[in-house]
Order: C-alpha cells, then sequence, then structure tokens
C-alpha cells in the first residue's frame, strides 16, 4: 500500500512555515492546529495562562517513573485524560494512538482546546500529536514530524520514527475501513428513500383509481 504524499488536499492548513524560535520558548505551549497545543508540564500550571489559551482538555502524558510528580493539578477545571507509558524504544506508541485520538476528537467536537504535554514537551507528547496528525490528515510519518517540528522546535522523536514508519499502513487501512462503513449507511439510507417514494407513489395511484360500486344484495328467507 502506497502512503500518501503530502499535498493541497492532504495539508490544508498551509505549508509548514519557519518560525522564529527561541530558547525560552520551550517552557511555552505551542498551538499546532487550531484546537490542539502542544507543550511541556510546566505549561499546564498556570490556570490563568491556560484559560487564557481557551483549554478544556489536558492529555497528560508522563513515563511511569514520574507519576508523583506529574499529575493533573487542576481536575475540577479541565478534563484530563493521564497514560502511563515509558520514554523508551521499546514503548508501543500505536496501541495509545486510538485512545489519544478519542479524547482530542471528542474534545473538538465539543468545541474545545486540548493541551497535550508531558513532562520536557520534547518526546511522549509530540509523539502522541505527530500520530494523531497522520490520522487526521493522511499525512506522512516525516510530513507530520516535519510540520510538528515547525511549531515546536525543540521535538525529538528519533525513538518512535520506526513505529510512526509502522503506523502509516494501519492508520490508513483503519480509514478505508471507516471509509467503506460510511459508503454502506450511506448507501442503504439512499436504497430505503427510494423505496419510501416508491411506496408513496404506488399509494398514490391506488387513491386516484375510481372507486367500483358497491353492490348490496336482499336475500329473503321463507
Amino acid at each position: 500500500m502506497n502512503t500518501p504524499s503530502p499535498g493541497p488536499e492532504s495539508n490544508p492548513l498551509g505549508s509548514v512555515g519557519s518560525n522564529e524560535w527561541k530558547y525560552e520558548m520551550r517552557r511555552e505551549a505551542q498551538l499546532i492546529i487550531p484546537g490542539l497545543y502542544l507543550g511541556p508540564f510546566q505549561s499546564s500550571l498556570n490556570i490563568h495562562r491556560l484559560r487564557d489559551m481557551g483549554i478544556t482538555h489536558i492529555l497528560c502524558i508522563r513515563d511511569q517513573k514520574e507519576a508523583r510528580l506529574i499529575f493533573p493539578r487542576f481536575p475540577t477545571e479541565f478534563i484530563y485524560m493521564t497514560l502511563d507509558i515509558s520514554d523508551n524504544s521499546d514503548q508501543n506508541l500505536i496501541t495509545i494512538f486510538p485512545r489519544c485520538k478519542e479524547f482530542i476528537e471528542e474534545a473538538m467536537s465539543m468545541g474545545g482546546t486540548v493541551l497535550a504535554h508531558c513532562n520536557g514537551g520534547i518526546a511522549l507528547s509530540p509523539a502522541v500529536v505527530i500520530g494523531y496528525l497522520m490520522w487526521k490528515f493522511s499525512w506522512t510519518a516525516d510530513y507530520a514530524l516535519q510540520f510538528v517540528q515547525s511549531k515546536r522546535y525543540c521535538v525529538s522523536t528519533m525513538s518512535f520514527q520506526n513505529q510512526f514508519k509502522e503506523y502509516e499502513p494501519i492508520y490508513m487501512a483503519q480509514k478505508m475501513v471507516e471509509q467503506a462503513g460510511y459508503d454502506r449507511r450511506s448507501d442503504g439510507g439512499n436504497k430505503r428513500q427510494v423505496d419510501d417514494e416508491n411506496d408513496d407513489e404506488e399509494e398514490q395511484r391506488i387513491r386516484k383509481q375510481p372507486s367500483r360500486p358497491t353492490l348490496s344484495t336482499d336475500i329473503a328467507m321463507d
């Protein structure tokens, strides 16, 4: 199966730009696409800044060893999803992509805005965001990485590059299945509509037929 090449159809956000990056920006969250920010844990600690950014949902990704330090700080103010994973190449990210995708998509469908963060905002949370963009826009792994790095220059996901490549045919197959299911539902709906229209036409035809006179016969019994 051929992987899609980024182009006008697969990139509705325009071409990747080169933004001026300052070292201190690594402590902040950057807007990746409308409705999705990416940053370090530090960017999730200022509730006033989070409100100014319009954050409603926070995807907290941490190494299992960091659980005592990295955890939801404002659980009554924002909707959280916390994932404990390992920051090494042995961690299977592909298995967690669907959960992250559903969390982000649900937030956006409600008009919300998501902050995805890990400890440093350099590897784990960028990897999840890259996987989401690949699925969302049918991007290749290389292009999704390039796009995210253009927004947050300090991203480094080398340990997960092979998994991104493996994910390309997986998400493409998933999309084909989803599209096939949608087409079947659409065809079924069209068929039901045609059947209903035919039933209406038959009913109207019957109503237009002249009524036959009713014959009454009286039988006298001796």
